[in-house]
This record gives structure tokens, C-alpha cells and sequence, in this order.
């Protein structure tokens, strides 16, 4: 992927299909600010467009990563799917379960100290806080619920036993339920990037306002790469996967 015609052929591509082929084209799009996770529909060019910037350079840094490992794309990195929802649980959830007392502890502290001369800090504790409840209870959803119906079509799949009876008649409708919580948790933490101006700590901030602000980035990555794995790898495979077993 090193031509100058593999540069221009990027621009129309779907950004979910860019990283779920390259999953290290995640961090160049988040570099960019472009969302790759509940806009993963949008092409880089389009993309591009709606944050205002050219589209050349994006291109271009993705280019520079070098043809793709086999780690490096998401149907070599997870062959089965319940591999996938183990990885997810364990990096992923796990992460958020763990980091989010921290956030919001160093979110209250930075309103005591500095809320009077940054009147954005409260808003940004309750929008941090609508967020880490809308996971925690989506999460549960998905462990309960979700993910070991699509653990039971994967080894339906590998054993060649019966499609397994879900709760909610087809995978699909608990799907799109996840999809769209999915939607309003990238709403929420595009709010969380705007009120931080893109986690950029102001001049008189602490070692509290620095360490927060760069977790809440990690955080934001973190999520981006969760949906996509779920909206783009996951999601679309069970739907298929379960078609094949009818």
C-alpha cells in the first residue's frame, strides 16, 4: 500500500472497512479526529470533509504505516468469534470498569479547585458521569444477554450442532439495541473532546488537570475502538454467521 494510486483509492473508502482491513489506521484517524466507530459508514474523503481538513495528509499517514501484518487485520487477529468477545470483555471492559472511579474522582477534585475559573469542568463531570452509567449498564447487556448467544453460534458453527435458541427471536434485534447505545455514547464523548478542546489542559492547570485530561484521550480511544470492533467486526459476522446456521 505504498503507491500513489493506493493513496487516492483510500479517500473512498468507509473508514470502518479502512481499519477493520489495517487496525493500525485507528490511531492515525483518531490522530485526525475522524470517527471511525459510529461513522465508520462515512468514506475518509467524506469524513474529512465534515471535520474540515484536507484529506491528503490522512491518506497519506496511512499509507506510511506499510502493507498490513496478519495481526494487523481484524479476520486474522480474531478467526472465532467468541475469541472476540473474550477480547473485548477482557481489554475493553474491563478497562472502563477500572479507569472510570479514577476519571470521575479526578473530575471532582478539578471542580472544587478549579471550577470557579473554568466554568466548563461541572458540565464536563455530568457528561462524564451520563457516560460511565450508559456503559456500565450496556456492558452488563452485552455480557448477560449478547455476547454468549453469539459464544453459542460460534461453537454451533465449530461442532456442527444446531443453531441455538436466542431469548430476543434473531441476533439482530439486540444488535441494533447496542448500536444505538453506541451512538449515544459517541455523542457523549465528542462532547467530553469538545469540552477538554481536544483534552488540551489550559495554562493554569495542575498535575490533576494534566493526568485527567490525557486519561479521558485514552478513554476516548479506548471507546472508539471498542464500537468499531463491535459495529464493524462483530456485529456484522454474528448476523451473518447465524444466517448461515438456519
Amino acid at each position: 500500500m505504498t503507491s500513489e494510486r493506493s493513496t487516492i483509492s483510500l479517500t473512498d473508502r468507509p473508514l470502518g472497512d479502512i481499519v477493520k482491513d489495517d487496525f493500525r489506521a485507528a490511531a492515525v484517524l483518531s490522530r485526525f479526529g475522524l470517527d471511525f466507530c459510529c461513522g465508520g459508514h462515512q468514506t475518509l474523503a467524506e469524513a474529512a470533509d465534515r471535520r474540515q481538513i484536507p484529506v491528503g495528509p490522512v491518506a497519506d499517514a496511512i499509507v506510511a504505516l506499510g502493507e498490513p501484518g496478519a495481526q494487523d487485520r481484524a479476520d486474522r487477529r480474531w478467526p472465532e468469534l467468541n475469541a472476540l468477545t473474550n477480547h473485548i470483555v477482557t481489554r475493553h471492559h474491563e478497562y472502563v470498569r477500572e479507569i472510570t472511579p479514577t476519571i470521575t474522582a479526578w473530575l471532582e477534585k478539578l471542580v472544587l479547585r478549579h471550577g470557579d475559573r473554568h466554568p466548563e469542568l461541572p458540565v464536563l463531570r455530568e457528561t462524564f458521569g451520563r457516560l460511565s452509567v450508559d456503559l456500565a449498564q450496556h456492558m452488563m447487556k452485552e455480557e448477560n444477554v449478547l455476547f454468549p448467544y453469539i459464544d453459542e453460534l460460534a461453537n454451533a458453527a465449530r461442532t456442527g450442532t444446531r443453531l441455538p435458541s436466542g431469548p430476543f427471536g434473531t441476533v439482530l434485534n439486540p444488535v441494533r439495541v447496542m448500536e444505538e447505545d453506541h451512538r449515544r455514547a459517541a455523542e457523549l464523548v465528542d462532547e467530553v473532546r469538545h469540552l477538554t478542546s481536544d483534552y488540551t489542559p489550559p495554562a493554569d492547570g495542575c498535575a490533576t488537570y494534566r493526568f485527567c485530561f490525557a486519561e479521558l484521550e485514552r478513554f476516548d480511544a479506548d471507546l472508539r475502538v471498542h464500537v468499531h470492533l463491535e459495529n464493524h467486526v462483530l456485529f456484522p459476522e454474528a448476523i451473518e454467521l447465524e444466517q448461515r446456521l438456519l
